[in-house]
């Protein structure tokens, strides 16, 4: 593991001064470090960032807050030993930031100097603290935080319990929306603001701001009010509506700011505090939406649209120092960009390159924020490593400060991610993908292709580094991934080319990643393997359903049967709304026709179903089906269930990670015909 953290001078992309060795093992999946969570002061002399870590003995994800100046000089931890800490957050002046720290002692709010390096313990905390947002004159913090409520009581059994020992009484729901996946049951309650008093580290509510569903705060700049996003709505069947709204910190009224049917929230205010940036749109009960920027000018009352010209998702919104222009971040064809975009709506773009600390899918990501001076600090990916911290300008460059990996990857074999592009066999769109390659690569031999695809089905991957793939790729298969239609970064019309059609066209342009590939000449068309979580998990399903070309299958997480699944999900309003236009029990045809349980009589292919025990996203109730229907036809077939795992599965434990990919990896190598085992 490396301890020379801060490596002034490196270019964006580094050349290994070391000939690679050998391939990526298990093991080293608890070697790898990752960066996230950069944030620069106004200044632009400090830069904070989250540094992650895979421990072995306890098999967990770490996190520690570091510090640095700007230029990579004088870095260090903030929370060394047992403790964790994360989400560094820099006061308005720039000389302090507070962060959270949990120790034996529980979960803190601490304030940390680096000019001093002083730490102060500001306040206990009980929960998360969301949308946490600095006072412009720094005397207080605003959050979000959770009030309990009432629940439904049990009946009286009529006899009072004559010990402990008696079985738990009846849990009564009365609500659509009860439990989430990662979270479990959810209690009940609301959601409200709270204030933190910097100086004695004091916590109040602040009355009247209770309320159902609060998503993002701002403060204004006189310190009076703040700027909130608010679903008041009682109704959960309703669509998500939130609203702004100006709360006035003394009297506590509500000012509503925007009308209109779909989500207002992110609000930014100009540094002269006319104007309120903010994000939404229009909800016409599309499969996805196209966030959109806007901008309210307070004086006027006038709304108006900033993003009309970009085809894409928008998020992060930050104002420059001058107020005339706003940073902004978005997906474009595999890549997370930072641009610059003036009140006119004129964009400049910035850098791309932004990554998350991910192990495991290598799904586009990441985050960035801004000095005053302009200088842009962010956590920047690639193929052939984990994130890593970038600061710098689009005139000077940008200098990565950190190497966290040099010492553990300088002798490995990574396989960097080859860009392909290739039509669609249903109607010639064109589809973007990546390569990855197994070690000592020979175009003269002959390999086993793997395809891997993403879930959502509106999300996307990228050219970043992805210690699962890099595991397969390193047991010799080309491993392929791409974005077929439906995956976000390719504009509206491209995503929605799957709205009340998924499974649908995406099926072909996968099948067309494989005909490419094959055309190349070094893929043996008798050794296809075909996996993919969630919504992959479902169109693997689906593929297996409607080809037996592929050598054997691994169906991970996966959407099976679309009736039970929108009733059993942990987010059924939102599935029925969006995904179909009526409900199961008015058409049912269209419920079947889209499950691959439909397509489950011509299987020929043997498949391995997988799911997380805890999962309830797509509860292990679709897994379950799919592999009784499979056995039921003697189908060559097994079923893994990876214990106390979410839908994330590989995200929650790093062994985990390791448990999926062992269990794809061995089916793969079980039933291929290359080996003697397969073959029989």
């Amino acid at each position: 593991m490396s301890t020379a953290l801060i490596i002034a001078g490196l270019s964006l992309a580094l050349t290994q001064t070391e000939s690679p060795q050998r391939p990526f093992y298990p093991a080293d999946l608890y070697e790898l470090e990752a960066i996230t969570d950069a944030r620069i002061n106004t200044s632009g002399a400090w830069v904070s960032f989250v540094r992650r870590s895979n421990e072995r003995l306890s098999d967990s994800t770490l996190s520690n807050v570091w510090v640095s100046r700007s230029d990579g000089q004088d870095p260090y931890a903030l929370t060394p030993g047992d403790a964790t800490s994360s989400s560094p957050l820099w006061a308005p002046d720039g000389e302090s930031f507070v962060y959270l720290r949990q120790g034996d002692d529980g979960l803190s709010l601490h304030r940390h100097y680096p000019a001093t390096r002083r730490d102060e313990h500001l306040t206990r905390v009980d929960g998360r603290l969301n949308s946490l947002s600095w006072s412009p004159d720094g005397s207080m913090l605003a959050f979000i935080g959770f009030v309990a409520g009432s629940a439904p009581q049990a009946a009286d059994r009529g006899v009072t319990p004559a010990s402990e020992d008696w079985a738990a009484p009846a849990r009564v729901e009365d609500r659509l929306v009860f439990r989430l996946d990662g979270f479990g049951a959810l209690p009940y309650g609301d959601q409200q603001v709270f204030i933190i008093d910097t100086s004695s580290g004091q916590i109040t509510p602040l009355p009247k701001t209770r309320a159902p569903n609060l998503d993002g705060l701002a403060w204004s700049a006189d310190n009076r009010s703040l700027i909130l996003s608010a679903d008041r709505q009682t109704s959960e069947t309703a669509a998500p509506n939130s609203e702004l709204y100006r709360v006035d910190l003394l009297e506590g009224g509500w000012m509503q700011l925007t009308n209109r049917l779909g989500p207002d929230n992110s609000p930014v205010i100009s540094p002269d505090g006319r104007y309120i940036a903010y994000l939404g749109y229009d909800d016409i009960e599309m499969g996805y939406h196209n966030t959109r920027l806007y901008l309210l000018d307070t004086q006027s009352g006038e709304h108006s649209e900033l993003s009309a010209q970009l085809d894409r998702s928008v998020a992060a919104p930050r104002w420059s120092a001058d107020g005339r222009s706003l940073y902004i971040q978005y997906e474009d064809s595999g890549d997370t960009v930072v641009a610059q975009i003036g009140l006119d709506g004129d964009l400049t773009p910035l850098v791309g390159g932004l990554g998350d600390p991910v192990f495991g899918r290598p799904y586009t990501g990441g985050s960035f924020s801004v000095a005053d001076n302009g200088t842009l600090a962010f956590a920047g990916a690639a193929s052939t490593r984990p994130t890593e911290l970038f600061v710098g300008t689009p005139q000077r460059g940008y200098r990565q400060l950190t190497d966290v990996n040099a010492d553990l990857l300088t002798g490995i074999q990574i396989s960097e991610a080859e860009e392909i592009h290739f039509p669609s066999p249903h109607d010639g769109m064109e589809i973007e993908g990546w390569v990855l390659y197994p070690p000592d690569f020979d175009p003269t031999r002959q390999y086993p292709l793997l395809l891997e695809i993403h879930g959502g089905p509106f999300s996307g991957y990228g050219p970043v580094f992805s210690a699962e793939f890099q595991l397969m790729a390193a047991a010799g298969y080309v491993v392929v991934y791409t974005n077929p239609r439906g995956s976000t970064g390719y504009g509206y019309d491209f995503a929605n080319e799957i709205h009340h059609a998924y499974p649908g066209n995406d099926h072909h342009d996968l099948m067309g990643a494989i005909d490419y590939m094959l055309e190349r000449g070094f893929i043996d068309p008798e050794r296809l393997f075909i996996t993919g979580g969630s919504g992959g998990g479902t169109l693997t399903a689906w593929a297996i359903g409607q080809t037996d070309r592929f050598a054997a299958a691994a169906v991970v997480k996966p959407v099976i049967n679309w009736a039970s699944f929108v009733l059993h999900s942990d987010l059924p309003p939102f599935f029925l709304r969006y995904w179909f236009e009526n409900p199961p029990w008015e058409d049912p045809e269209e419920y079947w026709r889209r499950s691959p349980l439909s397509l489950v009589g011509n299987v020929d292919t043997p498949t391995l179903v997988m799911v997380g025990g805890a999962d309830i996203r797509t509860p292990s109730s679709e897994a379950e089906q799919y592999y009784t229907a499979l056995r039921s036809r003697d189908v060559p077939s097994a079923f893994v269930v990876i214990p106390d795992s979410f839908h994330g599965i590989s995200n929650s434990r790093p062994s985990r990670l390791l448990t999926k990919v062992s269990e794809i990896l061995r089916w793969f190598e079980t039933h291929d015909p290359a080996n003697e085992s397969g073959a029989q």
